[in-house]
């Protein structure tokens, strides 16, 4: 019998159809918030600290079969670390591993991979107003430090998604 482990996920990895490609062997558990952290964009995303703050997840029951595909898929250990995270999952305190991004800077996905992961978040009933702000505060850093900014400037016009 193959061990299994909870894994948080917060990313495309959210998405159902990604998942039964790369860990066929594993299934959905629930739903579930990672307490003081926020989602992030550096091109793909990540969750970092940021205290009152919080994530929605999806939570996989992972097979140890499907980790070293995971790991392939994640980077692991040179893109991704793996840290352990608490959750509460059914009225119940547990421990599951997330991959953390090991570097970057605010950058904006490509609409492929955000439209991944917006298709995760309605397959699973997660609020997208989280995956929304992590996109526009990637767009407003990018815009602020790629663009000069004018008089006429109007962030709400240039803030519109045009995915």
């Amino acid at each position: 019998m193959s061990k299994k482990q909870l894994y948080i996920a917060y990313g495309s990895n959210i998405n159902l159809e990604q998942m039964a490609y790369r860990c066929p062997h594993s299934k959905v558990v629930g739903t579930a918030e990672i307490k003081d952290y926020e989602l992030e964009f550096r091109g793909v995303a990540t969750i970092v600290p940021n205290k009152g703050a919080s994530v929605p997840v999806l939570i996989w029951e992972l097979d140890e079969r499907d980790l070293p595909n995971l790991n392939r898929y994640e980077g692991y250990p040179r893109f991704y670390r793996q840290e352990n995270m608490s959750f509460e999952l059914n009225g119940k305190v547990c421990t599951g591993m997330a991959y953390l991004i090991n570097y970057g800077e605010l950058s904006p996905p490509s609409s492929r991979y955000y439209n991944t992961i917006l298709q995760g978040y309605k397959e699973n009933g997660l609020d997208e107003s989280y995956l929304i702000t992590a996109l526009e505060n990637s767009l407003f850093i990018e815009h602020s430090v790629n663009d000069e900014f004018d008089e006429d400037y109007d962030l709400d016009d240039d803030m519109q998604m045009k995915f």
